[in-house]
């Protein structure tokens, strides 16, 4: 099965957009993201080659002033091996992840982000996100995906936008389907073709710097 449609399930009702060929794909909120909630929380798609990757360059670019963001991973079957570079973990995100373990999460830090992965059981997967957001309270979150399904949306649907990271290859039609699905779940949707390099891709994975690509994505979500 393409990786694409991984990020599929049955369309919801809600229509949206595509413009430039796929570059950003948006609804039309009646208020920013920053005055929805206290907290930003930014649902990603991804696949699961580009997840790692991607999931901390979103963290990165949602941080703000924060002194730690919440990632938290979910990608059944996914390889657990760890980046061979991590910026070391500043105090804020080394506190949150030792809460999250202390909940009873698989977690690390890497500079400012603390790496939550959710468990690949659907059964425990609703509870393990509430414990992970009860640790994070008021910090802003990342919820990254590399499949969908019901139980999967209804964590997104909790999201205050939904970044849709596309390979460079996305079949047109299927790329559509991916965004409008995003886009039927939240207030604000976008997407981007992926295409990141070898070296944005480890920068990215230790928690040193967010891709452009990636960065100007979340930028365009909350303006």
């Amino acid at each position: 099965m393409s990786p694409l449609r991984d990020l599929l399930v049955v369309p919801r009702t809600g229509a949206a957009t595509l413009d430039d060929g796929r570059s950003s794909l948006r609804t039309a909120p009646a208020a920013t993201l920053a005055d929805a909630t206290p907290a930003l929380s930014l649902g990603l798609l991804a696949s699961a080659r580009e997840l790692p990757a991607a999931a901390a360059g979103a963290g990165l670019a949602v941080a703000g002033t924060a002194p730690a963001t919440l990632v938290c991973v979910h990608a059944p079957g996914g390889g657990r091996a760890a980046p061979a570079l991590r910026a070391p973990a500043r105090p804020g995100a080394a506190r949150l992840a030792a809460s999250l373990r202390a909940r009873d999460l698989e977690a690390s830090a890497r500079g400012r982000l603390a790496l939550a992965r959710l468990p690949d059981d659907r059964a425990q997967l609703a509870g393990a996100a509430a414990r992970a957001l009860a640790a994070a309270g008021a910090l802003p979150t990342v919820l990254a995906v590399a499949a969908r399904d019901d139980d999967v949306d209804l964590l997104l649907g909790a999201c205050d936008a939904i970044l849709v990271a596309l390979p460079a290859a996305a079949e047109p039609a299927l790329a559509r389907l991916a965004l409008a699905g995003a886009a039927a779940l939240v207030p604000r949707a976008a997407a981007l073709a992926i295409g990141v390099d070898p070296v944005e891709r480890a920068l990215a994975a230790a928690g040193l710097r967010a891709p452009g690509a990636i960065r100007r994505a979340v930028e365009g979500l909350l303006t």
